[in-house]
């Protein structure tokens, strides 16, 4: 558990102020800062441990990028520094974007057949079906007319909703999207989310359109832009931005969390291995078996779907037996631990 501190970054405080601060780290934080070391080096790690520390200093960083934009400033308290904020990222080079596009069908047909066409089972079967946002600022943010289908939550995969979607789960691992989180959103008719900020720069949001009234779309800074089914969107949440579905019916998309392109393979590593602490803190216990346990877990969940739960054969019929949960009973959606590092959910 984090121990008390005397000093946080002050209102106002910038980048360069921040990172000069010689504010010793919490005694967890500062214990997680030395795994980070050891593991994966130290002028490798430098920015993540720079965010690392900036976290600890409970630092939020803000740009106004331009002077009197409403939409076109960046603020996030998750923030990794050096990594370029733009609010739509051009997706035409992406193998994975260009992948997902090129075999959109699949989505579109298991999510019309499961989560539409059989609903009532889906949410008998399924595991915290369209549930709103757990995170108390995120359901502020979003409302409750935008709800949520998790297949994947900070890497982890949901065995049970995966069990249920195991064409698109199987699409997204074999397509390398490099996932952070994966879940369809839907957005009532006549809705509206407010403008915000994800608070967190070293992750971007994508989304693959699937069912798309008219009326539909997204502002991020100040681009605004229109989904369209089976096309690729990728955005920087950490810009405001803000949405609208101005039509009769439901708007429906697989939404992507997904690691920014231009950090390290080992940044990434290192944010991951973060990300696992603050949910699995036994990884850096001094008992070598919690150790081991608590790899254990976390290989498990990592698992690809289909190898937890062989079903993709029994999904193409709509009088298929329920498929059984693999490794996991339903539960209830609660804000992680170390939710304050990232995206909340």
């Amino acid at each position: 558990p984090r121990g008390p501190r005397a000093a946080r970054a002050a209102v106002g405080t910038t980048l360069d102020e921040a990172l000069a601060a010689d504010e010793p780290l919490s005694p967890f934080a500062a214990q997680i800062e030395r795994e980070v070391i050891d593991r994966f080096g130290e002028a490798e790690t430098a920015r993540v441990r720079q965010s690392w520390r900036l976290m600890d200093l409970e630092y939020v960083h803000f740009d106004q990028m331009v002077p009197g934009d409403a939409y076109m400033k960046q603020e996030a308290r998750s923030y990794v520094p050096g990594l370029p904020a733009v609010p739509f990222w051009d997706v035409t080079a992406t193998d994975w974007a260009r992948r997902l596009e090129a075999d959109w069908e699949i989505v579109r047909d298991e999510f019309s057949r499961v989560a539409i066409k059989n609903a009532a089972r889906t949410a008998r079967e399924g595991n915290n079906v369209w549930v709103a946002a757990a995170d108390g600022d995120s359901a502020q943010k979003y409302g409750q007319d935008w709800r949520t289908l998790v297949l994947m939550d900070r890497t982890t995969w949901d065995p049970t909703n995966c069990a249920l979607f195991p064409r698109t789960a199987a699409l997204l691992a074999d397509a390398d999207v490099p996932c952070v989180e994966a879940f369809f959103a839907a957005m009532k008719p006549r809705s509206k989310i407010n403008p915000h900020t994800d608070s967190c720069n070293f992750i971007l949001t994508s989304h693959l359109g699937l069912k798309i009234p008219p009326g539909c779309s997204i502002t991020v800074g100040d681009e605004t832009k229109a989904w369209t089914p089976g096309g690729v969107l990728l955005f920087d949440t950490s810009i405001y931005h803000d949405a609208v579905n101005d039509s009769d019916d439901t708007r429906y998309i697989l939404m992507l969390r997904v690691w920014h392109p231009e950090l390290t393979s080992v940044e990434v590593q290192a944010l991951q291995f973060l990300f696992d602490v603050l949910d699995v803190p036994d990884l850096i216990s001094d008992d070598p078996v919690k150790v081991f346990r608590a790899e254990h877990e976390l290989a498990g969940l990592r698992t690809r779907p289909e190898a937890r739960a062989k079903l993709a054969p029994s999904s193409n019929s709509d009088d298929a037996p329920p498929a059984p949960a693999v490794g996991k009973v339903k539960k209830k959606r609660t804000a992680k631990k170390g939710s304050g590092f990232g995206v909340p959910t």
